[in-house]
């Protein structure tokens, strides 16, 4: 089970939400995707009504070996820590080449 798996389990999202409202960095690492699931979006909007206006990062990485755009959970998570008063930072490398 991932952990995107287990944000869908209220209790646990409220578990994750509390932590997540405490820390200084969050990060955040997917695969290429078009969005994030609706428990992971759940899980975000409960952390960011807990926190307070402590300093803090939040770090997107983007897996490069599975293909596909996730130039809109980019663009939401922008605009989340915009929301929360966070810095933003995205790493997405490109797949490596093998051949």
């Amino acid at each position: 089970m991932n952990l995107f798996t287990e944000l869908g389990v209220p209790q646990l999202r409220a578990i994750a939400a509390s932590e997540a409202a405490l820390a200084h960095l969050i990060i955040i690492s997917v695969h290429h995707a078009e969005s994030l699931p609706d428990g992971v979006k759940s899980w975000i909007d409960l952390w960011l009504g807990q926190r307070n206006n402590r300093r803090s990062v939040l770090l997107a990485l983007f897996d490069p070996i599975y293909q596909g755009t996730s130039s809109s959970i980019k663009a939401y998570l922008e605009e989340v820590a915009k929301r929360g008063g966070m810095e933003f930072l995205a790493k997405s490398e490109e797949a490596p080449d093998y051949g």
